[in-house]
């Protein structure tokens, strides 16, 4: 436990020295999923849907071990709907709570989604950005049906906030960039030639 503790650490801090970027999103879930002993390790960003209150979720980072498929790799993964697949689960993220499940437990739909990905059990976390859900965190074991421990669901649950810190940050930094831009036009059309 200490030491997935120290990786959840490590990725955080990270992600708010050089940025929530693709590469160093993928390095620390690789991190983190081989110190947890997972197969998959994902991140999903919710995206508004047209459909009036519908919401889907765009797959934005993963990691895989050698032994299965990334997510990448899997066509089902790249978009979801959670509150088709599991609705009391979807409820459970927005509310702030994190899913810990054995693929034979999981809601009917979802339970077929994991078999497809030789999926045995799962943990989702719940990303926030100001108090809104951006988007949630899972793991995935493909070789146990594993029953994740208390600690184990209290460190992925920070890391989730971690995350999320790590989001509002980048926001911060971009509208600080572009607020910084915008100054510096109106000094140069301010300043007489």
């Amino acid at each position: 436990m200490i030491e997935v503790l120290s990786k959840i650490s490590e990725a955080t801090k990270l992600l708010m020295e050089t940025g929530f970027t693709p590469t160093h999103v993928t390095a620390s879930l690789a991190q983190i999923g081989t110190a947890l002993g997972v197969d998959r390790a994902y991140i999903f960003e919710n995206q508004s849907f047209p459909i009036k209150g519908r919401v889907v979720a765009d797959l934005k980072y993963g990691w895989g071990a050698l032994s299965v498929q990334s997510p990448q790799q899997l066509p089902a993964l790249q978009q979801i709907s959670l509150r088709e697949l599991a609705p009391l689960w979807a409820d459970a993220l927005a509310q702030g709570q994190t899913i810990s499940s054995l693929a034979s437990a999981a809601p009917p739909r979802m339970r077929l989604l994991l078999a497809e990905q030789k999926t045995l059990s799962l943990v989702l976390a719940p990303i926030k950005v100001s108090k809104e859900t951006w988007g949630f965190l899972g793991f995935e074991d493909c070789k146990r049906a594993r029953s994740w421990s208390a600690e184990e669901l209290t460190l992925l649950k920070a890391l989730a906030g971690g995350l999320g810190t790590a989001l509002r940050h980048r926001q911060m930094r971009s509208s600080l960039s572009q607020t910084r831009t915008q100054l510096a036009e109106m000094m140069a059309l301010a300043t007489p030639r």
